[in-house]
Formats: C-alpha cells, structure tokens, sequence
C-alpha cells in the first residue's frame, strides 16, 4: 500500500512537472538568439532538482506576473524609478518570474504542504529555498552567456523575501539596498499568496488584501511602490477573480 501511495504521489508530482516545463519551454522558444542554450540550462538544472519537489503552480506564476506589469506600467506613467527601468525589457523582467520559487523543490512536502502555521524550526528550512534558488540560477548563468532574463531572475529570486525595515531574508537588505525586481516581486507576491486559499488558511477578500500591503507600507514593502499599487489595486482584484 505504501508504494502504491508513493507511486502515485511521483506519478502527480512528474505531471504538474512537466506542465511547468512545458510552458517554460514556450517561454524560453520565443527568445530565439538564446533560447537554445537556455533551454538545455534551465532543464539541466530542473532535472537535477526534479526528485525533490515540483514547482510553484503555474496559476500563481501567470498572475504575480500580471500583477508585476501592472505595477511597473503605473510606475513608468508616474515617473518613479525610471533611472533603473529605462533600459528593462518587459517581456524579460516578466518572463523571470518562472524561476522565482525554483528551490522549493528542495523543501519537503511535510513542511511546503503543511496544514497549520510552521515552527520556527520549519520556517528557516523553508527559509532555505531562496539560497537554493539562487544556486539553481547561478548554475544556469555559469552554462550560458549572460542575459537579462537571468539578471532579473537572479535578482528576483534572491531578494523577493526581503523587507524593506530590514526584517526579511536571506540577507537582511533594507530599503534601497533591494533590488527594485524584488521591492516590486515582494508586492505582487504577498498579494496573491493573501488572496489565494493555501493548505495551512483561506483566502483574504481583495479589500482585504489591499488593506495588508498598504499596512506594510514603510515596513514590509517600499513606500513609493505601495503608492503605485494604491492606484491598480482595483485591477489586481480582478485578476485575482479571474
């Protein structure tokens, strides 16, 4: 009984794996001049990885990034941090987003899964899948040549958790000191995990949600950015609906 359980816990696990990987690959496709030798990176690497745990739902990817290119239109209609974003290409900064939880495939079911809020053992392992993200990214950039696909993901991943009083993780960043990838990721990604019913709580209303990232402006997430998300709040709720 024991292996047959097993059995179709691998055979779930190795179909939502290769849901994500296919539709890496069609991300990756459209991007001929590197798409090549990215592909046999990122697939390397995933199958390193892939005995662990599969990756983050597709759902949750395709709306931080929604989220991410409302956040970063209003922010360019605003004039806010346009010395940094002049030179970014949206599809990229966006197409980024895929790798941005990559190393929880390494956290166990046991505590990714669990139902009811982590000990505080649990939560620095969990913790932990952000330095394996990073290394996950770092191996596909040492196979290739440099991108800003991966710039960003590697930016992204490595400082999505952290704070801007300086109370994330995994370094401790504060304030400016965080990648604006990430100051922008944190908020699209907090919200949706608000908004979304996960196995340990249920979902928070929008208003709720909304109420939660303007509550953490100045502690959690950068000011300036939570002014800009103020004004499409209303549209993050509707793709959140959606």
């Amino acid at each position: 009984m024991k292996n047959d359980i097993s059995s179709q816990i691998y055979k779930k696990r190795l179909k939502r794996f290769k849901q994500f990987s296919k539709h890496l690959a069609e991300l990756i496709s459209a991007k001929p001049a590197y798409a090549s030798d990215l592909q046999k990176a990122v697939f390397g690497t995933l199958n390193d990885l892939a005995d662990y745990r599969d990756e983050e739902s597709v759902d949750h990817i395709v709306r931080t990034q929604k989220y991410l290119q409302l956040l970063i239109e209003q922010m360019n209609k605003d004039g806010i941090y346009m010395d940094e974003t002049h030179t970014w290409d949206l599809d990229n900064l966006l197409s980024s987003v895929y790798l941005h939880d990559i190393g929880k495939v390494a956290i166990t079911d046991a505590i990714l899964n669990k139902h009811g809020p982590l000990t505080p053992e649990e939560f620095e392992i969990m913790k932990n899948h952000v330095s394996v993200g990073v290394k996950v990214i770092r191996k596909i950039r040492a196979k290739i040549k440099e991108n800003e696909f991966l710039r960003h993901s590697y930016l992204i991943t490595g400082s999505h958790h952290e704070k801007w009083d300086g109370s994330g993780y995994p370094a401790g960043l504060k304030g400016l000191e965080i990648p604006l990838e990430g100051r922008l990721m944190a908020i699209a990604d907090v919200y949706d995990a608000l908004v979304s019913r996960r196995s340990y709580k249920e979902p928070l209303s929008a208003d709720e949600a909304r109420k939660a990232i303007e509550n953490g402006r100045g502690t959690h997430f950068d000011p300036a950015l939570v002014d800009v998300f103020a004004k499409v709040a209303d549209k993050f709720a509707e793709i959140a609906r959606s």
